[in-house]
Order: structure tokens, then C-alpha cells, then sequence
């Protein structure tokens, strides 16, 4: 590798600050301004009423920050003829037909649930549940993206199959590991939310068996065997310690996002997964659309507001922000309901198409030295 040569996305500051860390400040916000979750650091519990509203404040923010990110997907879809062009037919039809489906869900909420495995489920719990496992599978793939960019930056191997194998696999058994310890070893983080009250108390018998013990030392150490292979593999790359610095810093980032969830319980760790989603996601596109347009040579919507970020983040997020609040009050209607979870399944599908490391288009823009073999 050239001794100078860089693997930062866009520099150490902002690639810190936004890309690997950009949930912190979110974080200390809830914990230390809010009060939820506090107790893990000596502070005391929130009484009933003081968790409620703070949590209601935590969330609302959460889904505020959310609706703004989700929205520059259709910027960059709609607003790029050359993106539009690549699945026209698709970008037409898929709107229709999602808000078709998520609508018939809705209208159908009222009528006798089906029965599934002794669980009573209407079309639009399925929905929901849809909405939140396609989520879940989004998010960490973002994460997953971001440290295949950094490996095409750095190279080394680390842009290897091998390599990206081993990303996947430490994401995905953090995720195993987290899922398994937190009814075992922190029930009582599973208090603070009525949803997670009703999962605790299915939860409660795993205690006494001792196969759920056995599976979460199962996953553990898995996760600390790839963990360790990943560490070897990525300290043999031929890089300077600060060229290694971005896979590092956003692995590491990665693995704290998970420690939340045991540390302070599964909402805290939720709504901080999701700010650091929708806070990398929107850093992410004003760095790529400041490469892709800065110089001029495109017309159209995505690069008259992307093209400079010191235009597109004030009139862009603020914009959101404002549509955000004006229609928030209509949030528990049947129409808003469907809308944020239709634009929602939108954004996860058009993510899936649009950012795909092994596209030329992309790797060209963000400047990889080695074209990484897996997609963000």
C-alpha cells in the first residue's frame, strides 16, 4: 500500500464524528439528560410518569431524525435521471404497489386475527413485524456497507471475500450474542418499556433451561473467535496504524452500539442503533453527492441539493424537519400510519438497489483503491 495514501471516507474528524460516532451525543443526551437507562452509571431510576415522557421525548427525536434520512433515498432516486433510469419501470410500480399493500393491511387491522403458532396476528401486526425485522436487516447491513467502503479504501486483503465473510459474521453473531444475554443476564433491563415487559415475561422460563445457557455460551464464543481472526487478519494488512484507523473506529463504534443494549436495555440500545443509522446514512450522502456533483456536469434535483453540502444540509434536513413537525400531530391516523410505513419499506428497498459497493458508479465516486467483493 502507498505509504500516503488515505482510507478515510472524507477525513478523521468528520468520518469520527458523523460516520462512526455520530449516535454519541444522541446517547448522552437519553442518558444523561434524559435520565433513561442512568442507573447503570449510579444515577437514580426514573419514577413511572418521568420514564414515560422521557421516553416519549426519546422517541419522538429518534423518529424525527429517522424521517429525515429515510427522504433522501427518494432525493437521490428521483432526483437523479440517470439512477431513475436504471429501474424506471420499478420506481413507478413499486410505490403503488407497497402503499397498496400496506393500506390493505391497515384497513384490514379491525377484522378477527389469524392464528399462528398460538399467536393471534392481524395483517397489520405482519406489517409492523415486516417493518421492524427488514429494519433490524437494513441498519446492520449500513454498518456491514460502511466497513466493505473502508476496505476497498485500505486494501491490504481486507477487501477480500475472506475478509468480508468475517465483517458479516462478527455483525451478525454481536446481534446472537446481544439477543441471548440480555433475558439471561439483564431481565431487569427488560422493565423499562411495556412491549419489552411482555417479552420479558415470555422470556422469564429461559433462565431455568440450561440448553438457552448453553446456546448463549455457544454464540459468545463464536462471536470471540471471529472476533479474534478478524483482528489478526486485519492487523497483517500492510497499513500504518492510522490507515487501519477507519475499519477500527467503525467496528469498534459497531460493537459499542451493541454493548448499550446490555449496558442500559433494549430501548436505549433500539433508538441509539437507529440515530446511528440515519446520522451515518445522511453524512454518507452529502460525502457521496459532493463527489458525484460538485463538478457540474449533472443537472437535476439530487445534485441541485446534494451538489454542496453547505446548501443541501440546512434546506434538505431542515426542510424534512419542518414537514416532520408540521404532520406530526396526525401521527396515530390511519393515513400517517401508512405513509411512514409504506416510505419506510421504500427506503429499504431502494437502499438495497442504489448503494452496492461492487457498482462501478460507486466505487469510482468514493474513490476505492481495491473494489470490495461484497455490496453495502
Amino acid at each position: 500500500m502507498p505509504p500516503g495514501r488515505a482510507t478515510w471516507m472524507i477525513g478523521p474528524a468528520w468520518d469520527l464524528a458523523a460516520l462512526a460516532f455520530g449516535w454519541l451525543p444522541f446517547y448522552l443526551w437519553l442518558v444523561l439528560g434524559l435520565g433513561l437507562g442512568a442507573e447503570a452509571f449510579g444515577g437514580a431510576p426514573l419514577a413511572k410518569g418521568a420514564l414515560e415522557e422521557a421516553t416519549a421525548l426519546a422517541v419522538l427525536a429518534a423518529l424525527a431524525i429517522s424521517y429525515v434520512h429515510r427522504h433522501y433515498t427518494f432525493v437521490v432516486v428521483y432526483g437523479d435521471r440517470e439512477v431513475f433510469s436504471q429501474r424506471a419501470r420499478a420506481y413507478w410500480l413499486a410505490p403503488t404497489l407497497i402503499v397498496a399493500i400496506v393500506a390493505l393491511a391497515k384497513a384490514t387491522s379491525a377484522l378477527a386475527p389469524a392464528t399462528v403458532a398460538g399467536i393471534k396476528l392481524s395483517p397489520w401486526q405482519i406489517a409492523l413485524f415486516v417493518t421492524g425485522a427488514w429494519n433490524i436487516w437494513h441498519t446492520l447491513q449500513q454498518r456491514y456497507g460502511m466497513l466493505r467502503i473502508y476496505a476497498g479504501k485500505l486494501g491490504g486483503g481486507t477487501e477480500r471475500p475472506e475478509q468480508a465473510r468475517r465483517d458479516r459474521a462478527l455483525i451478525w453473531l454481536a446481534t446472537a450474542s446481544v439477543a441471548v444475554a440480555l433475558p439471561l443476564l439483564r431481565p431487569q433491563l427488560l422493565a423499562g418499556h411495556v412491549n419489552a415487559r411482555k417479552v420479558g415475561r415470555v422470556l422469564a422460563p429461559l433462565a431455568e433451561a440450561w440448553w438457552a445457557w448453553a446456546l448463549l455460551f455457544a454464540v459468545t464464543g463464536a462471536f470471540a473467535w471471529v472476533l479474534l481472526r478478524w483482528l489478526r487478519h486485519e492487523l497483517r494488512a500492510p497499513a500504518t496504524p492510522g490507515q487501519r484507523a477507519p475499519r477500527l473506529a467503525m467496528m469498534g463504534s459497531t460493537l459499542l452500539l451493541f454493548a448499550v443494549f446490555l449496558v442500559h436495555g433494549p430501548v436505549v440500545g433500539y433508538l441509539c442503533f437507529g440515530t446511528a443509522h440515519a446520522v451515518e446514512y445522511m453524512a454518507f450522502v452529502h460525502h457521496y453527492g459532493t463527489k458525484k456533483y460538485a463538478r457540474g456536469e449533472r443537472r437535476g434535483a439530487a445534485a441541485a441539493v446534494l451538489g454542496d453540502a453547505r446548501v443541501a444540509v440546512p434546506a434538505l434536513a431542515g426542510g424534512l424537519l419542518l414537514v416532520f413537525w408540521l404532520i406530526h400531530e396526525q401521527r396515530r391516523t390511519d393515513v400517517y400510519l401508512v405513509y411512514y410505513t409504506a416510505t419506510s419499506w421504500l427506503h429499504f428497498l431502494y437502499d438495497g438497489w442504489i448503494w452496492k459497493v461492487r457498482r462501478p458508479e460507486l466505487a469510482r465516486t468514493l474513490e476505492l483503491g481495491a473494489r470490495p467483493s461484497a455490496s453495502a
